[in-house]
């Protein structure tokens, strides 16, 4: 199933071993287009001529169309203070009460990334892999309501956090959806729902129906869905096995020992992205050696997270050749 699952999500490379290629937010898009990250992110044009820039450089089997973590927050209604060169940050969150069940893909920032993906893919072809970035709904309500509130919300007040998390998993439904409509695969990312933040128990009462909505959604309607964990992943991976996502993303090593409760599931990472700072080479290319030992075949070579802003291209090269 997981080579199957590989041949029709990777159509160029059928039959291969791995894939290979960073995951790369508009912060080092920005670095390597010596543009500020505030005219970056918010520009579809400029996005896409840094990830084109950027898959030719480093040679990558796929790109994802990916700026920052607050893009869809601010779709929602929260309000971002824009800075030269450092990522959007947020300066008036909702209240719970305030999260409605919006088109997301019209608003705020959504169109300009449609835009970059739509030049990308008239670029490299419409056999080229291009992920789209988006959150689970559990990391869009605590950076929608501010994180803080709403872990708080999550003990004092259930049901309502439990309402404010479901009103976001509607609106990421009707995005995936969008996603999927327009020829991308959706790479849901949970900045939030890591197991280092919020433990096993939180993560199976909140967080893990959402994600399985969103799975079942694009099984629905024959599209797959890739799943980016930040952080520390194995206090949560008992549930995470139940979910089987297609693609599991993440930069914990830790876990590899019970990659096989998941068989299906396509492996990808789990370079440091820490190792891609500096000028010494050593450490990324150990890590890529290490990835390439130990992930279960057919896999996809990445970065554990996207790239630091300031990655040195040379060892980001040096690393992906290893």
């Amino acid at each position: 199933m997981r080579r199957e699952t590989f041949d029709t999500i990777f159509p160029r490379f059928t039959g291969k071993n791995y894939i290979k290629g960073p995951m790369i937010a508009a912060d080092h898009l920005a670095f390597l287009l010596h543009q500020p990250i505030s005219q970056v992110c918010q520009s579809g044009e400029l996005l896409a001529k840094g990830l084109l820039y950027a898959q030719k450089l480093y040679d990558s089997d796929f790109i994802v169309i990916f700026s920052d973590v607050s893009v869809e927050a601010e779709a929602l209604g929260v309000e971002l203070d824009y800075f030269p060169h450092r990522n959007p940050h947020p300066v008036r969150h909702l209240s719970m009460a305030e999260i409605e069940v919006k088109k997301m893909w019209k608003l705020g920032r959504l169109p300009e990334l449609f835009k970059a993906g739509e030049i990308c893919r008239r670029r490299l072809g419409d056999d080229f892999t291009i992920f789209f970035s988006m959150k689970d709904a559990f990391s869009l309500t605590a950076m929608t309501v501010g994180m803080e509130d709403f872990l708080i919300a999550l003990i004092d007040d259930t049901k309502e956090a439990s309402d404010a998390l479901n009103r976001c998993c509607k609106a990421q439904i009707g995005l995936l959806t969008h996603i999927i409509e327009n020829g991308y695969i959706p790479f849901i990312g949970s900045p939030i729902a890591s197991g280092g933040l919020i433990g096993a128990r939180y993560f199976s009462q909140f967080a893990a129906p959402g994600i399985e909505c969103l799975f079942h959604r694009a099984h629905s309607i024959n599209a797959f869905a890739a799943l980016h964990i930040c952080g520390s992943i194995t206090e949560i991976f008992e549930p995470l096995a139940k979910l089987q996502p297609d693609i599991l993303s993440f930069e914990d090593a830790k876990i590899l020992p019970y990659l096989g409760q998941m068989p299906d599931t396509i492996s990808m990472g789990y370079i440091p992205t820490s190792s891609f700072l500096g000028e010494n080479s050593t450490a990324a290319f150990k890590s890529a050696q290490d990835c390439r030992a130990n992930l279960p075949r057919p896999y996809i070579l990445s970065s554990g997270c996207d790239l630091p802003a300031g990655a040195n291209p040379l060892i980001v090269k040096i690393a992906f050749s290893a």
